[in-house]
């Protein structure tokens, strides 16, 4: 069976030290500020700019006018949801930019529980919309009182239909522009055996996840407010099992992994990765650079990530935080190489740590066996 060395440290100790505290709080550091770290690549943008363009047409139409629609799927922790956050982020920087109170109900992000009902995610829509307005005025001018506020939420009693009204009202008076439904697959709820028939839907979902597609679907054809579906690479069953729901879907959007095998997507990946590195030193979390621009990491962490630049950002976010822990000096190939080890394989993103390498056998020739032979 091969054996694999793993890449030495080149500072710090092999393991924390739990009595450091000035490296504990430089770890602890480096995780707050990873949380909103961003690095732009064309993928990622070219969703983030179509998310963009759709709520700018959604926000030009006629009162109760069907909407269209969005979709994206693909695999877990490829990058979707930080998509999200991110779009988020810039909604509201151009707001402070424009000298506005951002408004905090223009994107609501949303996501679906296994079990959920359609009364639990109406209601989760409303607490939404209802809990940050305690003690704020809002970009409405309204300081709401305690029954606007239950007006707002609502009760657990109400019939439905009242609560999607309620919706309604509220989507329009706050100003929402995107609601975006997270982790959709989790309607589905039987793993896909063979081809579904999706004449057969009642067959893949319980009734109240057949009502919650049914009532999502009616907040389109009632325009309520857009809709973007998120769900990993087996939503697309979602989709396949809703034979009157995918018409009001346009062309899914795709985040697909970068190819390690195509010369301009291994450029893009070290953009990234180059980027990253710089924004590490620009925020000052590392004195010096990291070893992410080098080209036997980059092929590595390619290939850990399966291309995919969202998974790349987190074995990057397990590791430096480790490394800064133990005292080294920056990011090194010993600490993304415990992260793949101790995060990335046990998620099934690859079955080898590509940065430690395989010891060089030495070669036997024939005539050495000869000699041997002989010898005896």
């Amino acid at each position: 069976m091969a054996t694999f060395k793993k890449p030495r440290k080149e500072t710090g100790r092999a393991v924390p030290d739990p009595n450091d505290a000035v490296a504990m709080a430089k770890a602890e550091r480096a995780r707050k500020a990873l949380l909103d770290l961003w690095v732009d690549t064309p993928r990622q943008r070219a969703i983030l700019n179509n998310l963009r363009s759709y709520m700018r047409v959604c926000s030009n139409r006629r009162p109760g006018a069907p909407i269209n629609g969005r979709r994206l799927s693909q695999f877990s922790q490829a990058g979707k949801s930080a998509i999200v956050e991110r779009l988020i982020a810039e909604v509201a920087a151009e707001e402070v930019a424009g000298g506005r109170e951002p408004n905090p109900f223009r994107i609501i992000h949303l996501t679906i529980d296994k079990r959920i009902t359609i009364k639990m995610l109406y209601q989760d829509i409303l607490n939404r919309l209802g809990d940050d307005f305690e003690d704020v005025t809002g970009h409405v001018g309204v300081r709401l009182t305690p029954e606007q506020k239950k007006a707002i939420k609502g009760s657990s009693s109400e019939n439905i239909v009242v609560k999607q009204q309620r919706i309604a009202e509220w989507v329009r008076k706050l100003g929402v522009e995107l609601i975006v439904v997270d982790e959709i697959q989790r309607l589905v709820t039987k793993a896909k055996a063979e081809r579904i028939d999706d004449t057969d839907a009642a067959s893949f979902l319980t009734p109240d996840a057949e009502e919650v597609s049914s009532r999502l679907q009616t907040f389109l054809d009632k325009g309520i407010a857009p809709i973007a579906f998120i769900g990993d690479e087996t939503s697309e069953e979602f989709f396949n099992l809703n034979r009157q729901f995918r018409p009001r879907l346009e062309k899914p959007l795709k985040l697909t992994p970068l190819n390690s095998g195509r010369e301009s997507d291994r450029r893009h990946f070290a953009d990234f990765c180059n980027g990253y590195d710089a924004e590490l030193q620009k925020l000052n979390i590392v004195p010096i650079k990291t070893c992410l621009s080098e080209h036997d990491v980059l092929a590595a962490l390619i290939t850990a990530s399966g291309g995919h630049i969202g998974r790349a950002a987190r074995i990057i976010e397990m590791a430096l935080p480790a490394a800064l822990e133990r005292g080294a000096a920056t990011l090194e190939r010993y600490d993304l190489s415990n992260a793949v080890r101790d995060f990335a394989i046990g998620n099934d993103w690859v079955d080898h740590d590509p940065f430690s390498r395989r010891p060089v056998e030495p070669k036997i020739s024939l005539a050495d066996l000869s000699d041997d032979t002989d010898a005896d």
